[in-house]
């Protein structure tokens, strides 16, 4: 029976905001959302640690692979028998070679991305929580844990030769840096060849496995990315209501929600305010993308895949966003003297090695079928695959993270890095802000169009076989 009134209006409010997916755009400008304010909460608290406060309160930009390795480490303290020690953020020295704006911290979870990881996890929680879609599902044919195995290890060395992961590339874009570019190329061919990889792994699967159809001859099995609920399962009688592993879902994510609130107001009250600000920054990503679906994976992968063109188009408008968003703050960082770090601030090494590494990391996200910022958000949903590829990256991406600081590394595969920042920031670069601004939207937009064009090529080969 239909509710009206003030009760039927927040039921209805509830279900188009909670229960039902949300459209691509939107999630996408939630997301871009989230990321400018993580960017604006990161700059101030860059300010802080430069005028003497707490140095041990310094957010970042949205990114997850410097706190994934960081919980790598702790991971590879609790496997001892391997014997490889943890190795904590060692900082960033500035351009200049004689300031360090980051310092040791005490605990590696204070290490900004860190919180940014734990917080796009707890988002996807509350918001699976809140929609009852929390379940633990595994893969019905058990060799896409072996796809999973493979693409952790590819995304784990490629995060480390291109510095970063897909959710990095977004804010890196945002800030008008080369890295980004060269990443989202990269991965765009790397997706490429893991999708064909896929294709062919498909094909042999297909004529191996085959069973019967009412005596009627033999029908191929289509198991890839096919998933079974394990818990909680739905009675068979209708009648029999929701099992309490559903029906209380939604109460388990307002308390958590409740947590969360005052954990902020005592970090924030306890002197870390700049990270309470980033994790609640992270969460609203985290919670954007699993109401979206929004994966970076299937944007790189399902043009070539599928032929499916809505995710990256929502991709495309997330970096156009970025840029647009984060122009204020460079364009004051550019004016003020005492602000001068905000505008070349997010800005990553590039190089070969971005290059290489991201490639690798398409490949890699795209057999597993997500990357980082994407595993987070479903693992929180219960996919069992994913926890796999996300605890083979952590691991592999860890054990390799000290090989950035070896001379051979940095002069083979970061030419640009921090001591010739300049020569990888577009304005820098152009000399304008206007054409800096025009030519990275031309490059989001070519991009867009091109894969559109791919896609439609691909659906069109799908039709025809």
């Amino acid at each position: 029976m239909e509710e009206f009134g003030i009760k039927g209006w927040l039921k209805s409010w509830y279900k188009q905001f909670f229960m039902q997916k949300w459209p691509l755009w939107r999630a996408a400008v939630y997301m871009a959302l989230s990321g400018i304010m993580a960017y604006g909460v990161a700059t101030w608290s860059l300010a802080r640690t430069v005028a003497g406060n707490n140095p041990y309160d310094q957010a970042k930009p949205l990114g997850t692979f410097l706190g994934l390795k960081e919980l790598g480490g702790i991971i590879n303290n609790w496997l001892g028998h391997i014997g490889l020690p943890h190795y904590p953020f060692a900082g960033y020295i500035w351009p200049d070679g004689t300031i360090n704006f980051f310092r040791q911290y005490p605990n590696p979870l204070l290490e900004p991305t860190a919180g940014t990881m734990l917080g796009i996890l707890f988002g996807g929680l509350v918001a699976a929580l809140l929609a009852k879609e929390f379940a633990l599902k595994v893969p019905l044919d058990k060799s896409e844990y072996l796809l999973a195995l493979s693409g952790g290890i590819l995304m784990g060395v490629g995060a480390v030769f291109m510095f970063g992961c897909p959710l990095v590339s977004t804010t890196n874009i945002g800030a008008m840096g080369i890295q980004a570019i060269e990443m989202v190329v990269g991965m765009t061919i790397g997706s490429f060849f893991g999708a064909k990889l896929i294709i062919w792994l498909e094909k042999r699967r297909l004529s191996a496995i085959a069973c019967k159809a009412d005596g009627a001859g033999y029908k191929p099995l289509m198991l890839f990315e096919k998933t079974k609920t394990i818990w909680p399962i739905l009675p068979e009688n209708a009648d029999g209501g929701e099992p309490w592993g559903i029906r209380y879902q939604p109460y388990l994510g307002c308390a958590l929600i409740l947590v969360m609130v005052f954990t902020l107001f005592r970090f924030s009250h306890i002197g870390y305010p700049a990270l309470a600000l980033s994790f609640a920054a992270a969460t609203l990503t985290g919670f954007a993308m699993q109401r979206g679906s929004m994966c970076f994976a299937y944007a790189y992968r399902e043009p070539f895949l599928s032929g499916f063109a809505d995710m990256f188009r929502a991709m495309a408008l997330l970096y156009i966003l970025l840029v647009l968003g984060f122009l204020p703050m460079k364009l004051l960082g550019s004016v003020n003297p005492d602000l001068a770090y905000a505008e070349i601030f997010a800005i990553s090494p590039a190089g070969i090695g971005v290059l290489l590494g991201a490639i690798l990391f398409g490949i890699g996200m795209a057999l597993n079928g997500a990357c980082v910022s994407d595993s987070l958000w479903r693992t929180a949903e219960g996919q069992v695959k994913i926890w796999v590829g996300l605890v083979t990256l952590i691991c592999v991406s860890s054990w390799l993270i000290p090989m950035r600081e070896a001379a051979w590394f940095k002069n083979i595969f970061a030419p640009y890095g921090s001591r010739n920042i300049r020569d990888v920031y577009l304005p820098q670069i152009f000399g304008s802000y206007p054409i800096s601004v025009a030519f990275t939207i031309g490059v989001i937009i070519f991009w867009a169009l091109m894969m559109t064009w791919f896609s439609g090529r691909t659906f069109k080969k799908y039709m025809e076989e």
